[in-house]
């Protein structure tokens, strides 16, 4: 009876071993793939640290570039001075604090409608007091169409359409101090580039980051359907960089004398303002500019500018290397006269001049981040 029992007993160990052993291959079974695969990946970086340890070569006379400590605090300070550099460069686009153009409003868009409207009509009156000729039809300072449409500005922009209007405001001034006594002003318009995007038109880079801002008033598709002459889509050249530079751009037309334009180009880079004059339009007047400067003038002025030597009309350009006595070109100009001659090159009478601008600003960065950097 106890052999009995041993059999029974050696039996059931037996039979649970062999369970155990069943056990543990089954799950082997299933846990071998996955340590495969992380074998795998691990050889993968232990190869990827090789290569990076052992460099790359860019030109066979120097040694590879490797990641060594010495390369990688060379990399911080690298990058160190790049973020200083472009900090700087930051400064540099906007300029010195007392020479931005800010805008501290904090009002709802009937309040800035109400400042836009009592600033078109300061505007208008200074105009008339100075004798500056503005055109017969209603001249509203690129602000036709708020306008005409009271309190339809967009809400999340009410802050950079109030820093446009500055902005007019100080390129009105310095156009009306460049003319001369006596010298006739007819400003035709200043225009400016919407920031805001309405549906149907092209996109405005208002946040230099080359897409518009979208417009929240409801009244959006029906002043997109009725294009405003006093605003303009950006085109061609411009100062703007996405991610690093944005910009207002703004045109400035009026028809006067050249002087007139020489001073106004000379006060906006004097006045150290981050302004840039990307182009310069000039054109002969037409008839009817002519007729509304003549308007109310006790002595007429002349009509279209005569051709010049050197020009071949109003859109032809001339070589200003230098200009020899009489009106010819030279390459190079002899002259045994110790006092300067001046040559006529332009004559002196009303043209019609485009000026296009763009105000800079720096993009803000992801740190203070929040659409144009307003100073």
């Amino acid at each position: 009876m106890a052999s009995s029992k041993n059999i029974q007993f050696y039996t059931g160990i037996g039979f649970f071993g062999l369970l155990f052993v069943g056990l543990v291959g089954y799950a082997g079974f299933f846990v071998y793939p996955d340590y495969s695969d992380a074998s795998k990946v691990l050889l993968k970086v232990d190869s990827s640290m090789a290569t990076l340890k052992a460099g790359a070569k860019f030109d066979s006379a120097k040694p590879a570039i490797s990641l060594t400590d010495e390369n990688v605090t060379a990399a911080q300070s690298d990058l160190t001075a790049l973020k200083a550099q472009q900090d700087a460069l930051r400064a540099a686009i906007a300029g010195e604090p007392e020479n931005q153009i800010d805008s501290k409003f904090a009002g709802i868009a009937n309040e800035l409608g109400t400042q836009i409207s009592e600033s078109v009509s300061r505007w208008r009156r200074e105009a008339a007091a100075k004798d500056v000729r503005l055109p017969r039809d209603e001249i509203c300072f690129g602000f036709r169409r708020y306008i005409r449409n009271p309190g339809t500005q967009p809400p999340r922009l009410l802050k950079e359409v109030d820093r446009q209007r500055q902005i007019i405001g100080w390129l009105f001034t310095a156009l009306v101090e460049s003319r001369s006594t006596g010298t006739p002003l007819l400003l035709q318009s200043i225009d400016r580039e919407p920031i805001e995007t309405y549906p149907g038109a092209s996109s405005v880079s208002g946040d230099g980051q080359g897409q518009g801002f979208s417009v929240d008033t409801p009244d959006a598709a029906t002043l997109a359907s009725k294009p405003q002459p006093d605003e303009f889509i950006l085109s061609g050249h411009s100062f703007r960089r996405p991610g690093l530079v944005g910009s207002f751009a703004f045109r400035v037309r009026f028809a006067g004398k050249t002087d007139t334009l020489r001073v106004f180009l000379n006060t906006v880079q004097s006045s150290r303002k981050p302004f840039v004059v990307s182009a310069v339009e000039i054109n002969v007047p037409s008839q009817e500019v002519m007729r509304e400067i003549n308007e109310g003038s006790a002595r007429p002025l002349g009509g279209a500018p005569a051709a010049t030597p050197g020009f071949g009309g109003p859109s032809a350009s001339v070589n200003f290397g230098a200009i020899a006595p009489g009106g010819t070109v030279n390459s190079t100009a002899e002259s045994n006269d110790k006092r300067a001659e001046r040559v006529l090159v332009v004559k002196d009478a009303v043209s019609e001049y485009t000026v296009h601008l763009e105000y800079i600003f720096p993009v803000a960065t992801p740190a203070n981040a929040g659409g144009p950097a307003s100073k």
